[in-house]
């Protein structure tokens, strides 16, 4: 396997691990897996960190429609507004609280 084939396996098993968790099924055995792909990507001087967290980002984007760091501010947010008010938290509709 040459290194543009692995780095295409790395992207899809990643894609794969962002839709099962939009999906609401997460895959945590399949998430650890390919923390070790990405692990060893950069062991073996396939990807730098930041090229590595460039295809997070991009697969992120792709399947959820925002980065990352967006979406950890928004689920905070939920978070909070669960724990001050459940009411106004449940008014939300469901499939904008995912």
């Amino acid at each position: 396997m040459d290194k543009e084939n692995y780095l295409a396996f790395c992207k899809t098993e990643l894609r794969s691990v962002f839709e099962n968790t939009k999906a609401g099924k997460p895959n945590d055995k399949l998430k650890y897996r390919v923390e070790g792909l990405f692990h060893a990507a950069k062991l073996l001087g396939l990807l730098s960190t930041e090229q590595a967290n460039a295809i997070i980002e991009s697969e992120h984007q792709a399947v959820f429609g925002e980065s990352v760091s967006e979406r950890l501010k928004r689920k905070n947010q939920l978070k909070q507004l669960r724990e001050s008010d459940p009411d106004a938290y449940f008014n939300i509709p469901t499939i904008d609280r995912l």
